[in-house]
Order: structure tokens, then C-alpha cells, then sequence
């Protein structure tokens, strides 16, 4: 089955090269025509398009056949017998006429156990690359600037680092929405986390920066965010959805109603890029005026 066990000589060696690919031709269905013409046919079309080049040209439609008809026709045409060739024709026959389905599964059941595990990792791989990842379909792509990534950080990019760089953005995006909140609430409202008793408070900067909290609130902070970065680094998110971490109190997840929960996605998106420059505001404009950004 694999090119890697079939020697370079053989595969030129007369029509035999020609049985692989007509084969998986028939069993796909995809590459092969609906059609068999018999060399008399071809003959026929190629007569009548020398003589008539501005002629229309229509195919010869030749009935479906059974499968034993189209062993004798393989045979003729001096396509040698295969192992595989009657499950091939089988399937192949199937895609027109569902009920010799049966009729295929137990042809497959009668090859050896290495092909049919060969034959199924092949149909794996069509269905995959039939299925191929696309950017472009993720969540996140809202007006008005649509598909935006002007550094190129999805080019060529894979489906696990696709999700990985995902699950960061949700992780960010998060986080600065409590940031921002916090910081905007704590300008009018800051009875704990005010200057740390060293001083008046000035700003929600401001009192990140004092005496006290650098002696218990920063270390206590790394600590903590060491803690969650690894316990969220290394788990396993093979098999789980990017926006399903299992945290969901309210029940908000519309867990059955795909363009409700796409909605909630890109609202959740949107909110969190726009955190994320609200909070790298809020902190800029304050480290650099030294006030609040609610006076």
C-alpha cells in the first residue's frame, strides 16, 4: 500500500503500474469517471474530433454493470487480478447503489488485517484533509476590520498553536477585564487596597508602588501568577474545546445552539481585546501623568 515498500523499478513495469491508482480510483470514487468506455468508444471520439474540431462533444453514457462485468472488463483491457480488486469495485459500485453497501463491508472483512487497517488510516487522512483547518473560519473575525492580523502570526500556522495562541488571547483577555475594572472602581472606591497606610492614595498605580506593597503585594502576586501559568501550561487540552473549560455557574453556554454560542464567543473576543488596550491604557496614562483617570 505505502510507496516506501514498493521498489522504483516495479512501479514502471508495464500496466501493472496502472492497477494502485485505478483501484483507489474506483474505491473513492472521486478520480475515476462514472462512465467505462471500451476502447472502440475512445476511438470513436477522438475520430470525430479530428474531423469536426468546432463540433460539440458528448460522452457515450454506458450503463452501471455489475461488478463481475467489471472484473471481465479489467481483465480485457489486461489489468491484472489484485487481492483488493473486488472490495474496490464493490465500493466503487456502492456509491451508486447504496444497498450493495452490505455487500462492500463484507468484502473488506475478507481482507488481510493489514490492509484494512492501511485502507482505514487512508480514509482517515481524505477526511482530514477534506476537513482541512482554516484561520479564516475561527471565531474572532468581527467587523469592522474582519480577518485582522498584520504580523502574520497565523501564517501557515497549525490547529494546536492555532489554539494555543487562542486560549492565550481568552486567558489575557480575562484578566484584563477584571484589571480594568478593578482600577476604574478602585479610583472612587478603595477601602482595602488603598495606599497601603504609607501615604494619601494617589492613583491605582500609584499604590502599587509603595513601600508596603512591594514588600507584600508583589511577591505575593509572581507567586500566585507562577502558580496559575503552570497549572494552566501544562494541562492536557487534547480532545477539549478552546471555550470550554468546564467553568460555567450561570449556565450562559448555549451548549445547543451553534450561531448563539459563535455570538457569545465573538462578544467575549471583542470585549477582552478591547480590556486589553483599556487596562494598557489606564496603566500608561497614569504611570506617565501621575493622576487618575477618574478625577
Amino acid at each position: 500500500m505505502g510507496q516506501e515498500t514498493i521498489p522504483r523499478a516495479t512501479l514502471f513495469a508495464g500496466k501493472a503500474f496502472l492497477l494502485f491508482p485505478f483501484l483507489i480510483g474506483f474505491v473513492f470514487a472521486v478520480y475515476v469517471s462514472p462512465a467505462l468506455f471500451t476502447r472502440s468508444d475512445v476511438e470513436q471520439v477522438s475520430i470525430n474530433m479530428r474531423a469536426s474540431p468546432m463540433s460539440g462533444i458528448s460522452c457515450h453514457q454506458v450503463p452501471a454493470i455489475s461488478v463481475n462485468a467489471m472484473q471481465n472488463t479489467l481483465r480485457k483491457n489486461g489489468v491484472p487480478f489484485d487481492p483488493m480488486e473486488k472490495f474496490a469495485l464493490t465500493s466503487f459500485a456502492a456509491q451508486r447503489d447504496p444497498s450493495m453497501r452490505a455487500q462492500a463491508r463484507e468484502e473488506f472483512s475478507k481482507l488481510d488485517h493489514v490492509t484494512q487497517a492501511k485502507l482505514t488510516k487512508l480514509s482517515k487522512d481524505v477526511v482530514v484533509r477534506a476537513g482541512a483547518f482554516n484561520v479564516e473560519d475561527q471565531p474572532g473575525i468581527t467587523a469592522p476590520l474582519g480577518f485582522f492580523d498584520p504580523a502574520g502570526f497565523t501564517n501557515d500556522i497549525t490547529e494546536s498553536r492555532f489554539n494555543a495562541y487562542r486560549r492565550a488571547e481568552i486567558k489575557h483577555g480575562r484578566v484584563c477585564m477584571q484589571a480594568s475594572l478593578g482600577m476604574i472602581v478602585s479610583e472612587k472606591f478603595h477601602p482595602i487596597f488603598d495606599a497601603w497606610g504609607d501615604g494619601p492614595f494617589v492613583s491605582a498605580m500609584a499604590s502599587h508602588f509603595t513601600e508596603t506593597a512591594a514588600k507584600n503585594f508583589w511577591p505575593a502576586f509572581w507567586i500566585m501568577t507562577a502558580g496559575h501559568e503552570l497549572a494552566t501550561s501544562f494541562v492536557d487540552y487534547e480532545g477539549k474545546e478552546v471555550f470550554d473549560y468546564g467553568f460555567d455557574p450561570l449556565n450562559l453556554r448555549p451548549r445547543d445552539d451553534p450561531e448563539k454560542f459563535l455570538e457569545y464567543t465573538n462578544q467575549e473576543l471583542n470585549h477582552g481585546r478591547w480590556a486589553m488596550i483599556c487596562a494598557a491604557g489606564i496603566i500608561a496614562q497614569e504611570l506617565v501623568t501621575g493622576q487618575p483617570v477618574i478625577s
